[in-house]
């Protein structure tokens, strides 16, 4: 059983690789684009954090490379600045060095041609041939496959867990058909590969998984080494990591303080999980963001929690709960805005801030720029539809409805069962012995395993399940406010479909598990199986010759030094193609490069000239770049164009012409250096 679960984890892994590839290259024509124009794909922040990894592989060492990001002058000029502590670009400077080795081992060898084919590429339309390589010894196409071999792991290991949580491998099988089944849904990498959950989504999920089983058959030595490792390999790539381990806390203390998870059971888990992120945060030169993220306030309220059931504790399970959750807000309310007054942090309000305006009439200029994006909006009906015709939520809402049915009884009539924990591993004779005896024993030691199973003692086998319960509710909310979130919430469904599988969920027999599990799967095939071949019939070619010919003018006519302003998704690629120094760039999570896009972007404003000209200078910048679509007010959202923003937060020049508009007014300021049909590049006197 074992070898065939490795052969179908090493199948479905492989077909998440070959799958999520196909469609990106069906979607870019990658493998036929020039090096520049692969780089210009990479647009926003995707762009932004392929340049560190570019400047990895092109230093002249490993060392001059980290030296490089350690000390960066050119991404926040004049500023000098940390990438690695300031940025989650761990990923790229491990793909960096490994295609260095990768380069180093195979050109000793004398095998590079067998590993990069170029040849020239004609592509009409008045542009200039370009040559195209493929193959691993190119940089982008190994970065990319690198992030395809890591989504076809998390195909795996969303394998591997539906068949823990439903203890065999048609539940593993469910989940994974639900995934590809639900794949727009589920994932981005299709699309944007170089996004930060692409590298930590597949860690998330092994970490979910190893706290599961660590949940249900006890802690090891080797589980809690394992967790730390995948806590902090979740961690380093993504930011937003700690509002996923904050919801991994808050899930732990919900089945805590209603008696489904017991101390023993949590402490392993929370303790280890607070190392890993401890390891992360000092990678990251001790980000005080991270110090002062919301997870490390849960973890301290849940140890204060924990410290004062010690004396306090209530037989009524909701009394203990409320009693347990005042305690628990109490303490990480208390800690985040402690930790925020004493180191002096605003780099994370920006989130409260999103959150309040979407329950509120508040606006600010960045809520407004977060807000209009879709991404960053309520979640569409579309998706919960899609969902449905699939199977995936019909199926959820059953298996949830199931064990809110028994667990919620449960807490109601005050017969929460203790959960079955096994006795921690022993070495000696005599504990040995006496471990054999205590194994299968509930904490209570009232009753052994081998004894008729009673439907309590069933209950209690699987209380760890809370656990997924109070985590999927989490990430229900985080979609249903933030769209882009649905990429944690879809994944949870499609392993909770898994418990249709497990006996205790639907109470089946071996034949009659077959018989449902596939006649689900074929219910789901009917829509499931044309979302696949939808996705697979996309086709695109990636085509900007604007820009293009923009980097060019740049690459030629510009010193190499010179400081460049714009748009965030243009002044990330700038960097990335041209190597010129840029003020602003699309990592807003820091309060500082707000304040400064908040200056640059008035460039789209209706303030007078001189205005902008000062407050661009205050910047050091020498060249600013307008874009043709952001000086509009043509955009699919009203009162989402930037010159609208500007309105709402300038109101004392609405109505007045744009700055973009009244460029040659201000000819004493600003020089035209460059023009195409959509950029123009302004000199500033």
């Amino acid at each position: 059983m074992a070898l065939l679960k490795l052969l179908i984890f090493a199948t479905v892994s492989y077909l998440g690789y070959h799958y999520s590839s196909t469609l990106f290259e069906n979607d870019r024509f990658f493998s036929h684009l020039s090096t520049l124009e692969r780089e210009m794909t990479f647009r926003t922040e995707a762009g932004f954090y392929y340049m560190f990894y570019k400047t990895i592989v092109e230093a002249p060492s490993f060392l001059e490379g980290w030296d490089l990001l350690v000390n960066d002058s050119g991404t926040e000029y004049p500023s000098h600045i940390n990438t690695l502590q300031r940025f989650n670009v761990y990923p790229e400077v491990v793909l960096g060095g490994m295609f260095r080795v990768f380069r180093s081992v195979v050109t000793s060898l004398d095998m590079m041609d067998s590993f990069i084919q170029c040849y020239g590429i004609d592509r009409g339309k008045d542009l200039p041939r370009v040559q195209s390589c493929v193959g691993a010894g190119d940089l982008s196409i190994f970065y990319v496959n690198c992030i395809f071999v890591l989504t076809g792991l998390h195909v795996g290991f969303l394998f591997l867990m539906g068949c823990h949580l439903s203890d065999n491998i048609l539940g593993g099988i469910l989940a994974v058909s639900a995934v590809f089944f639900n794949y727009g849904e589920c994932s981005r990498v299709q699309w944007i590969p170089p996004l930060r959950e692409s590298f930590s989504c597949p860690f998330i999920l092994l970490q979910i998984m190893i706290v599961s089983i660590m949940l249900k058959s006890g802690s090891s030595k080797l589980k809690q080494v394992s967790l730390i490792l995948a806590t902090v390999c979740l961690a380093l790539p993504w930011q937003f990591s700690q509002f996923v381990l904050f919801t991994q806390t808050a899930s732990l203390f919900g089945s805590y303080s209603l008696s489904f998870l017991t101390k023993e059971q949590v402490t392993p888990v929370l303790d280890s999980v607070f190392v890993g992120f401890a390891f992360a945060t000092f990678f990251q030169f001790l980000n005080t963001m991270l110090i002062s993220s919301m997870y490390v306030s849960a973890y301290l309220a849940f140890k204060v929690v924990i410290l004062t059931n010690r004396h306090v504790k209530f037989s009524n399970k909701v009394l203990q709960f409320c009693k347990d959750a005042v305690v628990f807000l109490l303490v990480a309310v208390s800690y985040k805005a402690g930790s925020a007054w004493v180191l002096q942090l605003s780099d994370d309000a920006h989130i409260f801030n999103i959150l309040r305006s979407k329950f509120s009439d508040y606006k600010d200029f960045h809520t407004l720029l977060y807000t209009c994006s879709k991404a960053f909006d309520f979640i569409d009906v579309e998706v919960f539809q899609v969902l449905s015709l699939t199977l995936l939520l019909p199926t959820t809402i059953a298996v949830l409805a199931r064990l809110f049915f028994v667990f919620g009884r449960a807490v109601i009539q005050g017969t929460v069962p203790a959960p079955l924990i096994p006795v921690p591993e022993v070495h000696s004779s005599e504990e040995k012995a006496n471990g054999k005896k205590k194994k299968s024993k509930q904490v209570s030691g009232e009753k052994a395993s081998d004894e008729p199973v009673s439907e309590e003692n069933c209950v209690s086998k699987h209380t760890y399940l809370t656990y997924h319960v109070f985590q999927f509710v989490c990430y229900l909310g985080m979609a249903v406010i933030l769209m882009r979130l649905k990429l944690f919430m879809t994944p949870h469904m499609c392993l909770l479909a898994s418990l249709v599988a497990n006996n205790f969920v639907l109470p089946q027999n071996e034949k009659s598990r077959y018989v449902i599990v596939f006649l689900l799967l074929g219910a789901m095939t009917i829509y499931g199986y044309p979302n696949i071949q939808d996705q697979l019939n996309r086709q695109g070619e990636f085509n900007n010759p604007q820009q293009e010919t923009l980097f060019d003018w740049v690459s030629r006519k510009t010193a190499p030094n010179a400081v460049f302003a714009g748009p965030m998704p243009l002044t990330a690629n700038l960097r990335l193609s041209t190597g010129r120094y840029i003020v602003n760039h699309p990592h807003y999570e820091d309060a500082g490069m707000r304040d400064r896009t908040y200056l640059v972007y008035q460039l789209f404003s209706r303030a007078p000239g001189e205005r902008i000209y000062n407050s661009l200078k205050s910047l050091q910048v020498q060249y600013a770049v307008l874009d043709k679509f952001w000086c509009t007010k043509n955009r699919p959202k009203t009162g989402c164009a930037i010159p609208e923003l500007w309105d709402f937060v300038d109101p004392e020049h609405s109505g007045k012409n744009t700055f973009c508009d009244d460029v040659p007014k201000y000819k004493h300021l600003f020089e035209l250096a460059y023009s195409n049909s959509q950029y123009r590049v302004l000199k500033l006197n």
